[in-house]
């Protein structure tokens, strides 16, 4: 038995015997006092402790600073660093167009952050990067070689046919929601897939990262995945036979949610052995939905799958919910759907954007209890706008 194992067993004991202390008031207080403690050190068994860095604030060397400063007096140890937001560049590439948010154009931030936190063994930087979300404003983007304008047939579709990009952007300028969250990349696209293999490639070649954090690794939401070539491919797969290989013939066929949840898994898979051949240390995360289930059947994430297989080194549930009681939940379907043995691979994903500290604080504590391997905040932009909020949440994060 361990030291820390060791401390809480001696506390609970200590509660049992001090509740049958008959003074009411006392005993409240006591109590109290012992769940205090007993938080603390659930706590304290936190090895990663991370926050996501949304790209507004990494425009410039000042502001990345500010965060450096901010991270260490938190007792944060991991940052997720958004370097792709919506199919631009936040780094050096030649694949990828550069933001048009950063006006320095010899500016880089993420070599600038990698730099300023190569002698903070403390403090790791992980990529963040959108992988197949596009974009998601009515106004066109204003790189004339992004790919939404150049490759307007590697978007997801919810209807069998080509998209019109221009007269979609049109229409989502009277309704917003007439293409829901906007524009992704088909997942079951071959083009897109080779595509987005080279820009993780890209990276790797050019940059040392202590990790690579994927979001957006998902269909945009149930009733997608409809790209023309996609589906096309998936009847070619289907009839019996791989495009381009007719003598090899396929054992069992697959559904076409099968299809599509493959689609996302052979990228991770691919990905994954891209990044372990290039960094081997490179921690692999994917930011995936809390609901196994909902995961799985509305957004192809079969998120237990990467965690067996050695696709992802974390899965990061977006548990952001305010209701305890929903978020207790989406841990009980984890617990019931994924092996023990995989919890300290799972770090739990806790929204600070719509809840107050002590229901965030709550959060930690129930997490912690569950043995999952730590936690993610969402996101640094809360704590900029409200200074106060950061020294309140503190307390839960020692």
């Amino acid at each position: 038995m361990n030291l820390l194992r060791a401390m809480k067993l001696k506390s609970s004991r200590s509660t049992y015997k001090l509740l049958k202390i008959k003074n009411k008031k006392r005993r409240a207080a006591v109590v109290a006092l012992l769940f205090f403690i007993n938080f603390q050190l659930f706590c304290q068994s936190f090895d990663n402790r991370a926050l996501w860095i949304v790209r507004d604030h990494i425009l410039s060397a000042k502001s990345i600073d500010q965060i450096l400063i901010f991270a260490e007096k938190n007792n944060y140890n991991h940052l997720f660093v958004q370097i792709r937001g919506r199919g631009d560049a936040y780094y050096s590439s030649k694949l990828v167009p550069r933001s048009h948010l950063l006006k320095d154009k010899s500016f880089d931030p993420l070599e600038y952050i990698l730099k300023k936190t190569r002698n903070t063994p403390n403090l790791k930087v992980h990529a963040w990067m959108n992988v197949y979300y596009l974009w998601s404003s009515f106004q066109k983007p204003f790189q004339n070689d992004h790919i939404l304008l150049n490759h307007p047939e590697w978007v997801d579709t919810k209807k069998p046919d080509p998209i019109d990009v221009l007269q979609m952007l049109k229409k989502m300028e009277k309704d917003r929601k007439v293409n829901g969250e906007g524009f992704y990349l088909a997942p079951t696209h071959p083009e897109v897939d080779a595509h987005l293999q080279n820009v993780v490639t890209e990276i790797l070649q050019n940059y040392s990262l202590d990790g690579i954090h994927f979001d957006y690794i998902r269909y945009h939401a149930n009733g997608w995945g409809l790209n023309p070539t996609g589906l096309k491919f998936f009847l070619n797969y289907s009839s019996g036979g791989i495009p381009g290989i007719p003598s090899i013939k396929v054992q069992e066929k697959p559904t076409f949610e099968q299809f599509k949840r493959k689609a996302i898994t052979n990228f991770l898979k691919q990905s994954s052995m891209r990044i372990r051949a290039y960094q081997p240390k490179c921690i692999i995360s994917a930011a995936v939905k809390p609901n196994l289930h909902e995961a799985r059947n509305s957004f192809g994430q079969e998120w237990d799958v990467w965690l067996e297989n050695g696709y992802v080194d974390w899965a990061v549930p977006m548990n952001y919910t305010s209701n305890n009681s929903l978020f207790k939940k989406n841990i009980n379907t984890i617990k019931d759907n994924v092996s023990e043995k995989y919890f300290n691979q799972i770090i739990m994903g806790i929204g600070v954007y719509n809840q107050d500290p002590k229901s965030a604080g709550q959060k930690i504590y129930t997490s912690s209890k569950n043995q999952f391997g730590g936690i993610s905040i969402f996101s640094y932009t809360v704590f900029k706008d409200e200074p106060s909020y950061a020294k309140q949440l503190i307390k839960y994060l020692k």
